[in-house]
């Protein structure tokens, strides 16, 4: 499709040259009238020369007006997501639970790193950070997109925390992921994914201070807690602050929240619709150059000058 930037310009150049289009032209006296037929026939090389000019005019005023060819795009956007990875590293994480039926048992601390690669794999686009903890939490890599250097850190689990530092101290930890969506985070969706197996209570202040940050800061919590009590204070958290509980009893159970997780929390996508314009002046320009040059030269060589 070609629009006209500044067609006012065209209809400007146009009423312009409309009085001498309409000029009277200069006439010859004969004293018979037989004499005419000769001077009425068309001289063909003027004939061409005056088409050539009055050619060229008109496309130095269609590129005065800026033709534009222009494109209309619609493309679809993933909008990125914040989400953070808070694992529990207690020394409990070193227990057992059944892979799977016939699988035989598996340690926990191993199914998490398999299932947080797995994860980590299926959101090349958005922002994934990791967190873990156990009597204190410890910021192992900030929200970004850089993957690589986050299975690297995943792959590494077991050697993140000291033996001395491995109990599990769920406030801290929450506490510490929030603030990092506070210094971090950019997104409008973000998530924070709490995977232990701890039981450590918390104070009705401590609930109470932990849900009004995560409305504020607008994160969604989900929890995927291995053999954990429903009446156990993080449970409780979870429900209390709208968000989604898992329970994990086997190995298969884990992997299976993960991707419910993908499918309730969707990446938002939008549609994009943009307009590319091609300036197509300099086509007009060059074209109306070429048969004014062409028309000089006509004239000078086998045109009769009268």
């Amino acid at each position: 499709m070609i629009r006209l930037a500044d067609p006012w310009l065209l209809l400007a150049g146009l009423l312009l040259l409309w009085p001498y289009l309409l000029a009277p032209r200069s006439a010859w006296y004969y004293s018979n009238v037989a004499l005419l037929k000769k001077e009425r026939q068309i001289d063909p090389p003027a004939l061409l020369v005056a088409g050539l000019t009055w050619t060229a005019v008109l496309f130095l005023l269609i590129a005065l007006a800026r033709p534009q060819g222009t494109l209309e795009k619609q493309e679809q956007v993933v909008e990125v997501r914040d989400i953070l990875l808070v694992l529990d590293l207690s020394l409990s994480m070193e227990g057992k639970i059944p892979a799977g039926p016939e699988q035989g048992r598996v340690r926990k601390l191993d199914l998490v790193r398999q299932a947080s690669l797995q994860f980590v794999q299926r959101h090349p686009q958005d922002r994934l950070g990791l967190l873990v903890f156990g009597d204190d939490a410890f910021g192992v890599w900030p929200l970004s997109t850089d993957s690589t250097m986050l299975r690297q850190r995943l792959q590494r689990l077991d050697g993140l925390l000291p033996s001395k530092l491995r109990g599990t101290y769920l406030v801290h930890a929450l506490l510490k992921a929030l603030h990092h969506f506070q210094e971090l985070g950019q997104a409008r969706t973000k998530l924070l994914l709490l995977l232990t197996d701890g039981l450590d209570s918390m104070t009705p202040d401590e609930e109470r201070q932990i849900i009004r940050r995560l409305r504020q800061e607008g994160v969604m919590l989900y929890l995927l807690g291995m053999e954990l009590e429903e009446d156990s204070s993080i449970v409780q958290l979870t429900r209390r602050a709208q968000g989604r509980y898992f329970n994990i009893n086997r190995g298969e159970e884990l992997e299976a929240a993960l991707r419910e997780i993908d499918r309730l929390e969707r990446s938002p996508v939008k549609v994009v619709q943009s307009t590319e314009r091609k300036e197509l002046y300099p086509f007009f320009a060059l074209t109306a150059l070429a048969l004014l040059m062409v028309a000089f030269l006509l004239k000078q060589t086998w045109v009769i000058t009268v």
